[in-house]
């Protein structure tokens, strides 16, 4: 027979005393006691948030504030949801004004955390915090995202999950919650939460526009970690006026002038106002300290010592903690003889709160204070006292922290369990806590040699992280230890090359990887078969043809297997090397296509189909764009996604599908922006600016301006030759020629400005002086150079198009190559170049041959076959949003003799990107919840973007959008 329940009605507001006297009258009446709010018996625990109480005098002179949190939580209640950032100095009211906030949430489920200073390090501590009251309800969202946070929180063993993923489940998990009733999320002291709940939290906040979820963080700006929460508005928070002030202070014997030399030395802090109005203030002449310096810390620490000297080990010890566990607080306490008995008393009441779970200051200013009041030596000995208390499996990544912290020399056994421990840290998905646990191992690491790899390490994890800046600062300590051997400078390097390429320039990139590729090949090849392929890569975008005559040297004579995936990614480049450099004239011809589609790494899988389209076979290349996307996107690595995703966007472009390149393109950009990769977003706006042009919308010219002065910052070619061609493109569609051909020229420097002395030379080599991106451009350049009338130029611009594509086999060169042939003839020959033409290129440029077909048969007085064409132009244009050229067609066809007007343009064109990547999902078949995961959004977004697809596009059913997508959807 089971015992009775008796329920502890004390709350965190009541104080420790009150709940631990609560709980010895339950235990002396024979009674279980269960922590919670009482539910009629059943005897369920049900967890609450920290409730600090609040003065109303606090909240004097912050009506302003009020009234954005009130019209956050509106908004909120609605359905639009969103979130802000209280910014300011300690004590300046940003924690009252949380506690405000969740008052005022009448009908909301308010979710609260704080970060802390020694819990800073600890990957996900705050997101654990924050959704501990609701991890029954995790069960109820996909598989994946389940077990990725039952993962993440312990309470499951299983691969570690992405970052990326962890914030989708999150973002999901508030979703369902709120779908019961609005959410408010409230997180006290962010510039002390660990980076991975930061980062999370940045991603939930900038997905909530259709979520009646609010977001609320209060931070300081210049302590901890920093708060960089883009999508969330900021609200500085100033000190009071001296009306405010005067309001606060009233009541307190003081003089107006006592009130205004207050008010001055504590630049209206509201906190350090009440907490300096009974102490001595310095005199009138004396140096002004600014508000919240140490003096006022050490108000904190005098009241402290005033009233709780016996406690103040305690307290210490507490500080030190930050788990807020009384069991492991317990057993450390036994180590250092520290008596524990004021935790049961009321006396502590006024600097701790108790909430059934975890103990915690009720002001971080305490807590600083008191940690640092004790000397190093005894901040040591408590570490060490707490390591030894947590000896349980759980808690070995929080006792290697206590060691590291207590450790004052190098010590091996100490940095070997950091080291474990930020395995462990890594299989939760913690590339913060991995990083830190790393950095300090290697601090307390004697042997150089190891002391390296731990760095570099250290700085993997920071990469996979987003750290890019600390990963640098690491791989900087790194590179000064000079023990690494060659296996571990490579990686290094590589480390390097990579924070180049995502956020510095390709350039830099190359010289970091270019002088390790003769040691890779030698050690491992297929251990390095990655850096490889991405000296290649880096070769293509920086334009430097050198790179594939070392490739084809260095890759002659060793021995490769077709079959092996890493050793097929070889054969591919080793056969690119000949053809680019014209030692093989048959692109088409190579071994290894089927294990390339067994790879696994989507950025090497992204590079492989690189490489693969510029030998001209699109589809496995695109099979292969798509499988790496596929990839990434299901173990939410968005980093990887968004470099993907520029090449998926660059190949639909080619094939003339404006929609999903454009949706591709946007996506990546915000994906690059998040995951800080700003190279990689550049280039990705870039292609935006491309798809604005052929769209004809009207700051198309602006975007790719802003493009070209960012590139050309960072020396990114293949950006700045998106945004030059994006600018020709917008002056040939409007007939200015002259200012067509100067844009297009600037594409490829010399290359292209040179054409015309080049024109009877020899070019062999796909890419020897002219890569794919520059060469790409030369169609338009001829058309704008015929239109100038410069024929001689455009002659020998075509003919060095001509031979550079007969390199590649596929279809789509050799067509724009039979149309430069046709504007430079005349007659029969010409119509017989226009039809080759029409019979291999892509949607978007077989309208445009259609156009320049359709104005020479106008022309030749050939109007009926004029009008046919270009017909066909105007309806192709039509369906894929081309709205410039359409413009164009139609002028060309009203001097035809037809009467032409614009008709409404296709229904999927009409849609947003993000309402085209919906929308394509559905026409994949997948459900709400499926789309969710792929697009990293929550269901209840994308039910919204159904809703506006189906009222855009007039339909009212699943099927019905699936058959649009069908019936519209370019082949």
């Amino acid at each position: 027979m089971s015992r009775p329940v008796g329920v502890v009605r004390a709350q965190a507001h009541d104080g420790v005393g009150e709940f631990f006297r609560a709980v010895v009258r339950c235990q002396a009446a024979g009674l279980d006691v269960v922590d919670g709010e009482d539910d009629g018996g059943a005897g369920m625990a049900t967890a609450t948030s920290v409730k600090s109480p609040v003065s109303s005098g606090r909240l004097v002179g912050r009506d302003d504030e009020i009234g954005l949190l009130a019209s956050l939580l509106g908004q909120a209640a609605g359905s639009r949801g969103g979130g802000m950032i209280l910014q300011g100095e300690p004590g300046i009211g940003k924690t009252a004004l949380l506690s405000h906030a969740e008052e005022q949430a009448t009908g909301f489920l308010v979710l609260r955390a704080a970060g802390a200073e020694p819990e800073s390090d600890l990957a996900y501590a705050t997101l654990h915090q924050l959704l501990f009251p609701v991890l029954s309800r995790i069960g109820e969202l996909p598989e994946p995202q389940a077990q990725a946070l039952d993962v993440l929180f312990g309470r499951a063993h299983g691969a570690p999950p992405d970052p990326f993923l962890v914030a989708l489940s999150t973002l999901s998990a508030l979703s369902l919650l709120a779908g019961d009733q609005p959410v408010l999320c409230l997180v006290d002291d962010a510039h002390w939460v660990d980076q991975p709940t930061l980062k999370t939290l940045a991603f939930v906040a900038r997905r909530l526009s259709d979520e009646p979820v609010a977001v609320v963080l209060a931070a300081r700006a210049d302590e901890g970690h920093g708060a960089d929460l883009p999508g969330l508005r900021r609200v500085p928070l100033l000190g009071l006026d001296r009306r405010s002030a005067t309001a606060l202070l009233d009541g307190l014997p003081l003089s107006g002038a006592e009130q205004s030399r207050l008010l001055a030395v504590t630049g209206g802090n509201p906190l350090a106002l009440i907490e300096l109005a009974g102490t001595p203030v310095p005199p009138e002449g004396t140096p002004e300290p600014p508000a919240m310096t140490d003096e006022l810390q050490r108000s904190f620490l005098a009241k402290v010592r005033a009233r709780h000297a016996g406690s103040l080990p305690l307290l210490q010890l507490l500080a030190a903690d930050s788990s807020g566990g009384l069991g492991g607080l317990e057993r450390a306490a036994a180590v250092l003889g520290v008596d524990t008995g004021a935790l049961h008393r009321a006396e502590l009441d006024e600097l701790l709160s108790y909430d059934g779970m975890r103990l915690a200051f009720r002001h971080p200013l305490i807590r600083s204070a008191i940690y640092h009041s004790a000397t190093a030596e005894r901040r040591a000995a408590i570490h060490r006292a707490l390591a030894t208390a947590l000896d349980g499996t759980a808690d070995q990544h929080r006792r290697a922290w206590h060691l590291g912290q207590a450790a004052v020399g190098p010590d091996e056994r100490t940095a070997e369990q950091l080291e474990r421990s930020a395995e462990q840290a890594a299989s939760r998905g913690g590339p913060a806590a991995a990083m830190a646990a790393l950095s300090r191992a290697a601090e307390l690491t004697a042997d150089p040699r190891r002391r390296g790899r731990r760095l570099w390490t250290a700085a993997h994890a920071a990469l996979e992280g987003g750290f890019t800046a600390k990963a640098a600062q690491l791989l900087d300590r790194a590179d000064r230890e000079p023990h690494l051997d060659e296996a571990d400078r490579i990686p290094l390097a590589v480390m390097r090359a990579v924070v180049a390429e995502f956020a510095g320039s390709p350039e830099d990139a190359l010289g970091l990887v270019q002088p390790w590729i003769p040691h890779v090949l030698r050690l491992d090849r297929r251990r390095f078969a990655p850096t490889v392929a991405m000296y290649g890569d880096l070769g293509a975008r920086t334009r430097r043809p050198e790179v594939w005559h070392d490739l084809a040297g260095r890759l002659e004579g060793i021995p490769l297997e077709p079959d092996d995936p890493q050793d097929a990614v070889l054969v591919l480049l080793r056969h690119t090397a000949h053809v680019r450099t014209g030692r093989d004239r048959a692109a088409a011809r190579w071994d290894g296509a089927a294990a390339l589609e067994s790879l696994t790494d989507p950025i090497l899988m992204t590079m492989a189909g690189a490489v693969v389209r510029g030998l001209g076979d699109v589809e496995l290349a695109r099979r292969l764009y798509r499988e790496a996307g596929r990839l990434a996107r299901a173990g939410g690595a968005l980093g990887a996604l968004a470099w993907n995703l520029e090449y998926q966007a660059a190949d639909e472009l080619a094939r003339g599908r404006l929609g999903l390149a454009e949706a591709y393109a946007e996506e990546g950009y915000q994906f690059a922006v998040e995951v800080g990769q700003p190279s990689t977003a550049c280039r990705n706006r870039g292609l935006l600016a491309l798809c604005a042009a052929v769209r004809g919308r009207p700051d198309a010219a602006e975007l790719a301006a802003d493009v070209l002065a960012e590139a050309g910052e960072r020396r990114l070619t293949d950006a700045m030759t998106y945004a030059w061609r994006a600018l020709g493109l917008i002056e040939l569609a409007a007939g200015r020629y002259g200012e067509a051909v100067r844009n297009f020229e600037a594409v490829g420097g010399e290359v292209v400005r040179d054409l015309g002395a080049a024109g009877g030379g020899d070019c062999e080599a796909v890419g020897g002086g002219d890569s794919d991106l520059v060469m790409g451009v030369v169609p338009d350049l001829v058309e704008a150079l015929v239109r100038a009338g410069e024929r001689d130029r455009a002659a020998a611009a075509a003919a060095r198009y001509e031979r550079w594509s007969r390199r590649t086999a596929a279809p789509e060169p050799a067509a724009l190559a039979a149309r430069c042939r046709a504007l430079l003839s005349t007659g029969g020959t010409a119509d017989a170049h226009f039809a080759e033409s029409l019979r291999r290129a892509s949607p978007l440029e077989h309208a445009r041959t259609q156009l320049l077909l359709g104005e020479r048969l106008r022309r030749d007085r050939r109007r009926t076959e004029a009008q046919r064409h270009l017909r066909g132009a105007a309806e192709t244009f039509r369906r894929l949003g081309a709205l410039a050229w359409e413009d164009r067609v139609l002028g060309e066809l009203r001097a035809a003799g037809e009467s032409a007007r614009a008709h409404d343009t296709g229904a999927l064109s009409t849609l947003t990107p993000q309402e085209l990547r919906v929308t394509l999902a559905v026409g994949e078949g997948l459900t709400n919840r499926e789309i969710a995961a792929q697009l990293f959004l929550s269901p209840r977004t994308v039910d919204y973007h159904l809703r506006k697809v189906f009222q855009k596009t007039g339909i009212t059913s699943r099927a019905e959008l699936m058959r649009l997508v069908l019936a519209e959807r370019p082949p």
